[in-house]
């Protein structure tokens, strides 16, 4: 049956491009996590006063806000996570489906990766985005590069030659 083909083809390889996107969005924080630690504390600092407890707070709190509900930061935390999750689930996703058309893995991810940088990191932040020290931007470009990195090498690993 077509539909539950694992190859290169078939949803198969679209619910192995989430699983991808999962495990590539939890690589993602590692790396940013990491390159965080090694940032200075002025550039910490100025990131804190732009948004406060982080983005993925600040996410969670905007969207409590459209709900109607004003959330402390523990559970706009916890929205803005289950956030940045589907996120990454769903670059796995697109990887997969340029995959199935063709696009080599190394290359769909990255894509995509470089993608979800620009359109969402970059495109949705255009107000502040001079605000943000420029380490705070590079550490943007080395999350979704490890994310991108981490989707292609997964979707190569799963594929059928």
């Amino acid at each position: 049956m077509a539909g539950t083909r694992t190859g290169t083809g078939g949803s198969g390889r679209l619910w192995t491009g989430a699983l991808a996107g999962y495990v590539a969005s939890r690589s993602m924080d590692a790396a940013t996590t990491w390159f965080h630690a090694r940032q200075s504390e002025a550039s910490r600092k100025r990131e804190q006063e732009i948004a406060p407890g982080g983005m993925l707070v600040q996410l969670g709190k905007q969207l409590g806000r459209v709900r109607g509900r004003d959330l402390d930061d523990a559970a706009a935390a916890r929205v803005g996570l289950a956030v940045h999750r589907t996120f990454g689930v769903t670059y796995g996703v697109l990887a997969a489906a340029l995959v199935r058309r063709g696009v080599s893995p190394m290359v769909a991810g990255p894509l995509v990766g470089a993608g979800a940088f620009l359109v969402v990191d970059e495109g949705t932040s255009l107000s502040t985005m001079t605000a943000y020290p420029l380490v705070s931007h590079a550490r943007g470009v080395v999350g979704h590069a490890t994310h991108g990195l981490v989707t292609g090498l997964l979707l190569r690993l799963t594929g059928r030659p």
